[in-house]
């Protein structure tokens, strides 16, 4: 695109030098956040048929990137790690953009198989499925909030028989890979890989939400008593993402054993008669060769790829297999028991200028300016506000059931986080025309509730016998038999608007906007039965698929993988990522499925000493 001067006339001399040196310093800012030349050299044009690894790890996310780079620790040990993506570029660096990722080249771009439950009121009734296709994973496009769960989350898995997942054990793993920055908190790791910063936002909102919050009886939020309000960590340094690759990747950098491979996408394991896994089989860009193993394969790709790899070489259900025209290998529960949280955007209120710090068209230059010179200020933070609230609207004493978020609008959408998120959730042209008539009248909070604990299940599909074909994700969202979530949902909606009636609240005149959806109109607004409308309309993602390869023990008829994450029936293969958690966390997964790497990563150790254990 090329810039023409908007002036008349120009400068001349030295101030005409030193305005170029400026305009050149911007320019070269862009190329400053690539993390390109953080990561070890792409190795996938010298791999071949018949090349042997040690380990190969499949996928280079949350958990692969730390699985990559413990193994690669042991000098030892020959480690390939295969990514279906490439090098994270520049956009996924800045936190206040990041739901602009949604379709990007990051993102594999799935979308969610049309349901009868939910995504009703979405353009063609899609939500978005977004999954990070990129060094990082989804840490490379998400919403950087680091949370770890309570203890109930953990404590339910190690009761169903995951012997070393309880709460306690699965801490020592946290602390392992956190380096808390600029607090102390004994509870949270220091010296480990993963940056982790906290900030409390200054804006006048953060401060009335806090005395709202304690208006109805609430205090600060901890994991051992998690209802309440807090400040989130966040995955951010320096003004950048901190993401699973930069902060287990980076490091490792430099070992002659690390060969890591972009644009390679896994389409089957290879397997023995014995069922041994004896290697993958992997498309670098448009070659497809076969990589053996001599001691393990481990599935890294995620609540969608694992499951549709292994079914893909002929481990899933025996059905749907032959249903695919694929030969049954092994039968077991690949693919099913898909979880996800979701959240609601539809409780979007106007609010009064004494809500926000000022800002002018001006300002947001100055901002942008700041940022890309010196990686400082609002765009330096995420866009969904660190903030964050845990509550059981019935049960102030019980475990939380609602997650709570809100975002910040100016007037005039002067970030453009409005529009980014419109697209990032694929909204309507009704809803999106009225949140714009709202914002250009005045600010406004999105106050967005998240059900903690779904009951609704859902399940990955092949669409085909080609290993390279989109999978088919069905969430089943809001499916449950009894109603629960839907009505979790509303108990949500009621405890925000309660919240807003708080005198706290109050003083930024707060008023509701009332989303005319087509498919409500005959309820009446604001009623118990238009927001269960609206639930099922606009209800969607909130980036946490997990449970497809479960893990349980052997008298689990549902269990894909041991508790130490080995298939069941299988030698010389692990799923070591998201997928493997038998039932959903109340928060955020990012965090635990790094550690769900970690402590993989130390299983593996474990089981292979005699080869030498650092």
């Amino acid at each position: 695109m090329d810039i023409a001067s908007p002036c008349s006339t120009t400068l001349v001399g030295h101030p005409s030098h030193m305005f170029i040196s400026v305009v050149n310093t911007i320019l070269t800012s862009q190329c400053l956040l690539s993390p390109k030349n953080l990561f070890t050299n792409d190795c996938g044009a010298q791999l071949k048929d018949g090349d042997e690894f040690d380990f190969i790890v499949v996928g280079a996310g949350s958990a692969g990137s730390r699985v990559a780079s413990r193994l690669s620790e042991n000098p030892n040990w020959k480690v390939l790690l295969l990514e279906a993506g490439g090098y994270p570029s520049p956009s996924t660096e800045i936190p206040a953009t990041f739901f602009g990722l949604a379709k990007s080249e990051e993102d594999w771009s799935y979308d969610i198989e049309l349901n009868s439950t939910a995504c009703l009121g979405l353009k063609d009734k899609k939500c978005f499925c977004p999954r990070g296709k990129t060094l990082g994973g989804s840490s490379s496009i998400n919403g950087m909030l680091y949370l770890r769960g309570n203890r109930k989350d953990y404590d339910a898995w190690a009761n169903d028989g995951n012997v070393g997942w309880d709460y306690d054990s699965v801490m020592q793993h946290f602390r392992r890979i956190e380096d808390l920055q600029g607090v102390e908190d004994e509870r949270y790791g220091k010296g480990g890989d993963l940056k982790l910063t906290s900030y409390a936002n200054p804006q006048p909102i953060r401060k009335g939400l806090i005395e709202a919050y304690n208006e109805l009886g609430y205090g600060k939020y901890d994991e051992e008593k998690p209802m309440g309000y807090f400040d989130a960590l966040t995955t951010i340094w320096k003004g950048t993402r901190y993401s699973a690759a930069k902060a287990f990747l980076a490091k490792a950098k430099e070992r002659k054993n690390l060969y890591v491979s972009i644009n390679s996408q896994v389409g089957k394991i290879l397997v023995d008669e014995d069922l041994s896994v004896t290697g993958v089989e992997v498309r670098i860009n448009d070659r497809v060769v076969k990589i053996r193993s001599r001691k393990e394969v481990i599935l890294s790709a995620g609540s969608v790829n694992s499951p549709q790899i292994l079914m893909n070489s002929g481990i899933g259900p025996e059905t749907h297999l032959k249903e695919m025209g694929i030969p049954v290998v092994k039968n077991l529960k690949v693919g099913q028991n898909l979880q996800d949280h979701m959240l609601l955007t539809g409780l979007m209120y106007n609010v009064d200028d004494n809500a926000f710090l000022p800002k002018t068209p001006d300002d947001v230059i100055d901002d942008w300016y700041q940022y890309f010179r010196h990686q400082t200020g609002p765009i330096s933070l995420t866009s969904i506000e660190n903030f964050l609230f845990f509550v059981n609207p019935k049960h102030k004493t019980q475990y939380p059931t609602v997650q709570l978020y809100y975002a910040m609008l100016y007037k005039n959408d002067l970030y453009g986080g409005l529009k980014i998120a419109q697209h990032a959730y694929n909204h309507p042209d009704e809803v999106i025309e009225i949140q714009n008539e709202n914002n250009k009248k005045s600010h406004n909070v999105l106050l967005i509730p998240s059900i903690s604990y779904p009951k609704s299940i859902g399940q990955i599909l092949l669409r085909s016998s080609d290993p390279y074909d989109k999978p088919k994700i069905f969430t089943n969202y809001l499916s449950d038999p009894n109603g629960e979530d839907i009505q979790v949902f509303l108990e949500g909606v009621r405890f925000y608007q309660n919240l807003t009636r708080t005198k706290a609240f109050s003083s930024y005149n707060p008023k509701l906007v009332h989303i005319d959806l087509k498919n409500c109109r005959k309820f009446e607004p604001d009623s118990d039965d238009y927001w269960k409308c609206s639930i099922t309309n606009m209800a969607t993602t909130v980036y946490h698929l997990i449970g497809t390869c479960k893990m349980g023990p052997k008298t689990d008829p549902n269990a894909v993988v041991d508790p130490r994450l080995r298939i069941h029936g299988m030698k010389g293969i692990r799923v070591i990522d998201a997928s493997i958690m038998p039932k959903i966390i109340s928060c955020n997964t990012n965090g635990p499925t790094m550690m769900i790497g970690e402590k993989g990563a130390s299983m593996i150790y474990e089981d292979w000493q005699g080869s030498g254990k650092l």
